[in-house]
């Protein structure tokens, strides 16, 4: 098969389109053509070795779409043929790739390949990060973060389409992206390279705060989102965009009976099964037209440096994705 293969760590420039060897499936496993590949953050971090040494050759990819070739022997649930979506360890960005039956769900009518891919990390991370550990309530107010990314995107439209969320703030570093934003259904889009989100928040909500924020920058505009929160207001820290680790500011926290959850990944706190069946429901609604998967651009796997720049010069709107 053909690959995205990493042979050094190191920038862009070290993802090689080359032959790769095909991948094998154990009994719980099934073998699945990719059709489309979604792009992470995080890749970029596997790319460049933060989170493993010596173990190159390497393929990277956690979000995949495309047709099962082959089911392993005690998988029961899926066949070879179906059309499918998965959330692997790695792998996605080549031609075949090995995936777990517990995290693969068949995709429905009226959902593209690339749609599907798009969604594993990005709309579960946000899925589970607002509906679940943050609880957010019909009514209450949202702030989330950076709108032009998957995890933002996807979870302005989950806070005011899926939790019914009252007011919710979004940010965006340009004009255009704010617009943007407002159109998926945020109330008020601000522009963090020319104004104060904090200041906007606050003014708005006449001194109160959020009720519930999502944050994947880190840095200071976690440490800004958390002065932001409402009295019991609850803040989960989903990444580290910027650069900079969030941290807490305990006494905040304390003084305002504030819940704030920065170490989580929502991929190692839910059982595979259950982050399954969140994906059945949002392709589902999807499907449906109540939320939108929005894709920016879709690269030839060949071009996955290229993506992979597209990226780093934080241009898109929605995800990136590669098709072999």
């Amino acid at each position: 098969m053909k690959a995205a293969v990493i042979n050094e760590y190191g920038d862009e420039g070290v993802l090689t389109y080359q032959d790769a060897p095909d991948p094998t499936i154990g009994p719980e496993e099934v073998l699945i053509r990719v059709r489309a590949a979604s792009i992470n953050r995080g890749d970029f971090g596997r790319r460049a070795g933060f989170f493993q040494a010596g173990q190159t050759p390497l393929i990277i990819g956690w979000d995949i779409a495309g047709d099962i070739v082959e089911a392993g022997a005690n998988v029961r649930t899926l066949r070879a043929g179906q059309r499918v979506v998965s959330q692997v360890m790695g792998g996605g960005y080549a031609e075949l790739a090995a995936a777990p039956a517990n995290a693969t769900v068949p995709m429905p009518d009226g959902i593209s390949y690339e749609e599907a891919a798009s969604l594993p990390v990005a709309w579960l991370t946000a899925w589970i990060a607002l509906l679940d550990t943050a609880a957010l309530k019909p009514g209450e107010t949202g702030l989330i973060q950076s709108v032009s990314s998957g995890v933002g995107m996807a979870g302005v439209q989950i806070a005011k389409r899926i939790a019914g969320a009252g007011l919710v703030f979004t940010t965006a570093g340009s004009d255009d992206k704010c617009k943007r934003g407002l159109e998926l259904g945020a109330d008020y889009a601000i522009n963090y390279s020319t104004g104060d989100f904090l200041a906007e928040v606050m003014a708005k909500t006449n001194g109160r705060g959020v009720d519930v924020a999502l944050d994947m920058i880190g840095g200071e505009t976690f440490a800004k989102t958390q002065q932001a929160l409402a009295e019991g207001g609850r803040l989960v820290s989903v990444g580290r965009a910027g650069g900079a680790p969030p941290e807490v500011d305990t006494a905040l926290a304390e003084r305002k009976h504030q819940t704030v959850t920065t170490s989580w990944l929502v991929f190692t706190i839910k059982p595979r099964e259950e982050l399954s069946a969140a994906l059945a429901k949002i392709m589902d609604a999807i499907a449906a037209k109540k939320l939108n998967a929005l894709v920016d651009r879709v690269f030839p796997l060949s071009q996955a440096a290229e993506a992979h720049r597209y990226i780093a010069g934080r241009n898109q709107f929605g995800k990136v994705l590669l098709r072999p």
